[in-house]
């Protein structure tokens, strides 16, 4: 799928202010310099000097194209899925993520893009536990970055 980048440059900017929006809602993190909201505000910032360069980069653009071209979505269902489930996942990991917590939701996501993409089920298995919970382990023990547990609250430290 191809949008037009007087379409997706704008688009690319507001997300990036969304971003910025979205850290400055994360909880302090005691006894650290930067809080949990620098990374975040800086990947919004550069999101938005991205979205303004290629903006600028389509005002020079003099041919005429169509605004969403969707030619190249002539692929197989199975890659269609993967696609959609790589955004729609997101989105609703993102409303569900206090209630679910991260690692279910990270398994969950992982899970069923791994099984889209063609994997093996036991590869899928273990490279999603395994990767999910060391990213939680790493993430809320080794960086303190308060993830919540969600619903598998008894079973992860």
């Amino acid at each position: 799928m191809r949008i037009i980048d007087r379409v997706s440059g704008p688009a690319i900017l507001l997300f990036g202010a969304a971003v910025i929006w979205g850290a400055t809602k994360l909880p302090s993190v005691p006894g650290v310099r930067f809080g949990a909201d620098l990374m975040p505000t800086l990947i919004g910032v550069g999101l938005i000097f991205l979205g303004l360069s290629i903006f600028i980069g389509s005002l020079s653009d003099k041919e005429t194209i169509r605004i969403i071209d969707l030619s190249e979505w002539d692929v197989p269902l199975r890659n269609k899925l993967a696609a959609i489930w790589s955004l729609a996942g997101l989105v609703i990991g993102g409303l569900l993520f206090e209630q679910l917590g991260f690692p279910l939701m990270g398994i969950i996501y992982m899970a069923v893009l791994m099984t889209l993409m063609g994997t093996k089920p036991m590869v899928t298995a273990l490279v999603t536990i395994c990767v999910v919970c060391a990213l939680y382990i790493g993430f809320s023990k080794g960086l303190l970055v308060p993830l919540p547990i969600g619903l598998l609250g008894g079973l992860l430290p």
